[in-house]
């Protein structure tokens, strides 16, 4: 498909992805050393500094505060999808006295767009099937079973 580094390989999930990976850590190197300091001289930041991002782009958001906690206070990760080795990081850091102390000065928002008091919704809801246009829209059931157990992890961590 189109915008593939290689066939089935999309670029943007090498550089959300596991910050393991050279394309993730350019990325996040990318965003913090020279977007940043862009838009601070174009815009007034006011010296405070979130990263926010959907699927992916949440795991990559929480990189950031995680690879740059200096230049971020904070990082707003909405339906996201976090690796085991984000969780892994993350672990890592908590454990860590210094790490720990300047994650626990971060604001961390997550937002699964689920019902996160529940461990699953029904496969089948007829409120999200009262459309033609949504006559199959499996969004709850999917975010619910595929993205909540690892934000509920995180969450947990946190």
């Amino acid at each position: 498909a189109q915008g593939d580094v290689l066939p089935g390989m999309r670029r943007r999930h090498l550089e959300y992805g596991d910050y393991a990976l050279p394309f993730a850590k350019a990325h996040g190197h990318f965003v913090s050393k020279t977007l940043k300091p862009l838009v601070d001289r174009l815009f007034e930041t006011g010296g405070t500094n979130f990263a926010i991002g959907s699927s992916m782009g949440g795991q990559a958001s929480l990189n950031l505060v995680l690879e740059y906690p200096d230049l971020f206070d904070g990082c707003g990760c909405l339906s996201p999808f976090f690796s085991p080795s984000t969780i892994g990081r993350v672990k890592d850091a908590l454990n860590n006295p210094e790490h720990r102390q300047k994650l626990a000065s971060k604001r961390i928002y997550m937002d699964i767009g689920g019902d996160m008091q529940e461990t699953t919704v029904p496969i089948f809801d007829i409120f999200d099937h009262i459309t033609e246009k949504h006559a199959w829209n499996p969004g709850y059931f999917w975010l619910d079973t595929s993205l909540q157990a690892a934000v509920v992890e995180m969450r947990d961590l946190f």
